[in-house]
């Protein structure tokens, strides 16, 4: 399993508690009515979620399927 999920479990916790949010605020239709609020929500969703894994990144963790390599100089 741990060739299928790459990353640590609490990142894909994480992008599930994205999707709940995402789908709390789909249902509850706020892009009919309160569009700008809407979008500054999913903002906010996205930013704190890539913002969390590109911080917590170490050298060396494994978060692609390929190896990353550095450019030569």
């Amino acid at each position: 399993m741990a060739d299928i999920f790459i990353g640590k479990p609490w990142h894909w916790g994480l992008l599930v508690v994205a999707f709940v949010l995402l789908g709390v605020v789909g249902e509850f239709y706020m892009h009919t009515y309160a569009f700008n609020t809407f979008s500054a929500i999913c903002l906010a969703i996205g930013c704190v979620t890539v913002l969390a894994v590109v911080l917590t990144y170490k050298p060396g963790d494994r978060i692609t399927r390929e190896p990353i390599e550095e450019p030569e100089e």
